[in-house]
């Protein structure tokens, strides 16, 4: 396991697309971080830049595993199926973290003056829980190219359309979280006159339901859509207010989300692989 790991960290150190990709990942932060210093919010679009950096990395490099036929060598060698599995995830899960630190670095940088209204906790909080999301977003694109291995263009396309999807979804399912319980509509009385009158929300879904508790699971479990609540979370910052603390409260259990995906979609490609005859 250990001359695995060791030769896929001197590949990483050796490709270019590996390169190319922190770069890329640290100008965008720069980028995205002036841009939201002169800005009077934080967006969300400034923040799921490294989704599409991390995908195209690790697409392109364990694509380039399965072209060359390094997957069935180390096979030939010896090693198991489970330890060459689970060494490309560990180097895509430790390139995602080189990636964060450059990207979310670069940006918190250029912005840190706002985050002095975070404790420390909250700050550990905020910045534990990114990682791990960013973490869960990488053990994704490993499980795709898995699913789809043998062309990297391909797995690369696939998993940039992921994170596309699951921005809009993840937009969708908070409006269904946030619904109001009422809503005011406007009735003539008997006078004729135009008043105020709540009327409940058909689309309300009480948040000690269970049908809240299975739509909040599966957006929390999308790392995009975590992220939405992470802006949603220190967005006050950029007006000089407090973070918001009901999405801070809420983003306590983001961590066991992002593990959950973690393995969930690590054990499909793990099984996935295993049943693959390599060329």
């Amino acid at each position: 396991m250990s001359s695995l790991l060791s030769a896929g960290i001197h590949r990483y150190r050796r490709s270019a697309v590996f390169w190319v990709m922190l770069l890329t990942a640290l100008v965008l932060g720069a980028i995205t971080g002036a841009i939201a210093d002169s800005s009077s919010q934080l967006n969300a679009a400034y923040l799921f830049g490294l989704f599409l950096v991390s995908a195209i990395q690790i697409s392109l490099m364990i694509g380039a595993e399965f072209n060359n036929g390094a997957f069935r060598n180390k096979l030939i060698a010896g090693h198991s199926k489970g330890k060459v599995f689970l060494s490309e995830l560990l180097l895509s899960l430790t390139s995602a973290t080189v990636l964060f630190i450059a990207h979310y670095g670069a940006f918190v940088l250029l912005n840190l003056s706002r985050f002095d209204r975070l404790e420390t906790v909250e700050t550990a909080q905020v910045i534990f829980g990114a990682w791990l999301m960013h973490l869960a977003f990488a053990a994704v694109c490993t499980a795709v190219c898995f699913f789809i291995p043998y062309n990297s263009a391909i797995a690369a396309v696939v998993n940039i359309i992921l994170v596309i999807v699951m921005m809009f979804a993840a937009a969708e399912l908070h409006l269904k979280l946030n619904e109001r319980e009422y809503n005011t509509v406007y009735v003539a009385d008997e006078n004729g006159n135009m008043v105020a009158k709540d009327e409940i929300n058909p689309g309300y879904i009480p948040p000690d339901s269970a049908e809240y508790a299975v739509i909040h699971g599966v957006y929390y479990l999308m790392p995009c859509g975590q992220l939405n609540d992470y802006q949603y979370a220190l967005s006050d910052l950029w007006n000089d207010r407090e973070p918001n603390e009901k999405y801070l409260e809420d983003l306590k259990t983001a961590p066991i989300y992002s593990f959950t995906a973690m393995i969930l979609f690590s054990a499909a490609a793990y099984l996935c692989f295993r049943k693959k005859d390599l060329k």
